[in-house]
C-alpha cells in the first residue's frame, strides 16, 4: 500500500502534497499524544521505572509524581531528581 501511494505522489501538485504533508503530520502527533496518554495512564507515584537513555542504562529510579507529558523521578539511593518525558520510561 505504501509503494503504491509513494510512486503516485509525482503526480500531485505543490498545495495537494501541503495539504497531504499537513494531514500526516497531525495523524503522526495525534498517534503520539495517544501512546502518551496511554503509558501515562499505567505508570504511578512510587512505581520502579527505567529510562531509556545510554547515560542512564541500568539505572533504576523511583517515580515521584506523574504529570500530563512528564514524570518526576528519583535516583534509587540519591537525592536528585529529574523530569523525563513519558516515553522514555521502561518498567523496571
Amino acid at each position: 500500500m505504501l509503494k503504491s501511494i509513494l510512486s503516485k505522489l509525482d503526480q500531485l501538485s505543490l498545495e495537494e502534497l501541503s495539504t497531504l504533508n499537513d494531514s500526516v503530520v497531525r495523524m503522526a502527533k495525534a498517534k503520539r499524544r495517544f501512546d502518551s496518554v496511554a503509558k501515562g495512564a499505567s505508570l504511578y507515584t512510587g512505581q520502579k521505572v527505567q529510562v531509556n537513555h545510554p547515560k542512564y542504562r541500568g539505572k533504576t529510579f523511583t517515580i515521584t509524581k506523574v504529570n500530563r507529558t512528564r514524570v518526576k523521578i528519583r535516583l534509587l539511593g540519591d537525592s536528585a531528581s529529574f523530569n523525563c518525558p513519558i516515553n522514555m520510561l521502561v518498567a523496571a
